[in-house]
């Protein structure tokens, strides 16, 4: 299985600009933090579980070997742990120009001063430390081999959402940092007076100047076997679900720890779209019956921290089920090393069409007029502290093309659309040339609206149109 960089995909290459630190910032050392609760929590756990503790210690070590710099990887043992996460949960978002990737991307690493490294650099980092491969089993990454570490990282992200999120903390000053850098967008309007907080800023409307109806001009509004993009995402691609409702994954390579990763994973669909044992039901409504999918087609699509993170439903129809389950977030991270003079080394965000399986996450059932139940589900990847559902979202409400349904709050994020065998689904999605015979396909950011593919094969309708506004509340 291919695994797909969510930095790449949004166009950004390896080849960078160089940009040098001004003194005043490369001076500023940061303020070493008191152990934070959630630091002391994971102190405890290992004292507690020796086998935890050594898998933590080897993941960190294998971590080392491969980025040993002590710029970018500054975390070398169980007390440096300890002090990034400190830093972690306190941290402050920030946007500094130190490097670029292909003039767009800023990336910022400065060793242990963690409030000089960037947003996207300190999680992609956090995900590094936990994701090195310790056995040849696929899932050999200690955030899926124990229960409690996962839970573990649930709290912490959800605990610095919450801070993003507290009007009387002190994130909404860091927000210029972003609303200055175009890779955010030009398609909101800030409020007068600004952001209140940092969460209110990543979670940005459409501007209603631009957009009145709430939502980006919706392809093939008309035809009813037009699929549309969910929101601004990039597509990874679409897999088929087996006869007996398994996606099918493959691994046959080497780690970067040079463990040799081999082998199938068989995730179940009905895993997927049905709360397991392990996993909370925050909300629900209606029933589904998962093997309706079977041989049919699973997509995913990634969303970056500078998108849109507001999401508007695929297709038109009824909806018949809700699970709103919370498990795990998690997220694939490795080393891109500089090779080329003047290129900045960063972690790189990965994910591979099975990750979704354990995430917290919406899932959503749809049913069309003529192409089955369409299934859509928002994923937190990383530190998302929720997914948050309008208010029009229940049981038997009738859904036009485009709505918004729901947005994430902070962080990267990832969501799979599933359709029937029946509805004869083909990804329309632009995709890039491949870079070499057999590497598999790239494809093109989609906006919010934009055809993303169509039932009964792939002649449908690209007209745009503009939907209805939401129902109010009565």
């Amino acid at each position: 299985m291919k695994m797909v960089s969510i930095r790449k995909i949004f166009g950004v290459a390896l080849l960078c600009a160089a940009f040098s630190v001004s003194t005043a910032w490369a001076e500023c050392a940061c303020p070493k933090s008191e152990r934070q609760p959630a630091t002391l929590d994971l102190i405890n756990m290992l004292k507690a579980d020796s086998g935890l503790k050594y898998n933590l210690e080897q993941s960190i070590a294998m971590g080392q070997r491969v980025n040993n710099d002590p710029k970018t990887n500054p975390v070398s043992n169980l007390d440096d742990y300890y002090d990034f996460i400190d830093a972690l949960v306190t941290y402050n978002p920030q946007n500094i120009m130190t490097g670029q990737l292909n003039g767009a991307t800023r990336v910022s690493m400065d060793g242990k001063n963690y409030c000089n490294w960037n947003i996207l650099d300190i999680l992609a980092y956090s995900y590094f430390l936990v994701d090195r491969q310790l056995t040849t089993d696929p899932r050999g990454q200690i955030q899926f081999m124990s229960e409690k570490f996962s839970n573990w990282m649930r709290n912490i992200a959800e605990s610095w959402g919450s801070y993003l999120e507290d009007e009387n903390g002190d994130s909404a000053k860091y927000v210029p940092d972003f609303t200055s850098d175009p890779n955010f967008g030009h398609w909101y309007k800030a409020p007068k007076g600004g952001y209140s907080t940092f969460q209110k800023f990543f979670t940005r409307e459409l501007s209603k100047k631009k957009y009145p109806n709430g939502s980006r001009p919706v392809h093939g509004y008309d035809d009813p076997n037009t699929v549309v993009s969910v929101g601004d995402s990039t597509s990874a691609g679409w897999w088929p679900i087996s006869d007996d409702g398994k996606l099918v994954t493959t691994y046959d390579g080497v780690a970067q720890c040079g463990r040799i990763i081999k082998g199938q994973l068989y995730s179940s669909a009905d895993d997927f779209i049905s709360p397991k044992s392990t996993e909370t039901v925050l909300a629900e409504f209606g029933s589904l019956d998962p093997k309706i999918f079977n041989g049919g087609i699973w997509t995913h699509q990634f969303l970056n921290v500078n998108n849109y993170h507001r999401l508007h439903v695929p297709v038109k129809g009824k909806l018949v089920y809700m699970r709103h389950i919370q498990a795990a977030v998690r997220m694939k991270s490795g080393w891109s090393a500089a090779i080329e003079p003047g290129e900045v080394g960063f972690y790189d965000p990965q994910d591979t069409a099975d990750w979704q399986f354990g995430q917290t996450r919406l899932v959503i059932g749809i049913e069309t007029e003529k192409n089955g139940i369409v299934v859509i589900s928002p994923m937190g990847m990383a530190q998302v502290s929720s997914i948050v559902k309008r208010d029009w979202v229940k049981e038997g409400a009738q859904c036009e093309k485009g709505w918004e349904f729901a947005n994430f709050a902070f962080g990267g994020s990832d969501f799979v659309v599933i359709f029937e065998k029946k509805a004869n689904f083909t990804l329309t999605a632009t995709h890039t040339a491949e870079p070499a015979p057999g590497e598999g396909v790239n494809y093109l950011g989609s906006l919010q609206g934009q055809k993303y593919g169509c039932f009964g094969g792939a002649d449908c309708s690209n007209i745009p149109g503009n939907p209805p506004p939401i129902p109010k509340d009565k």
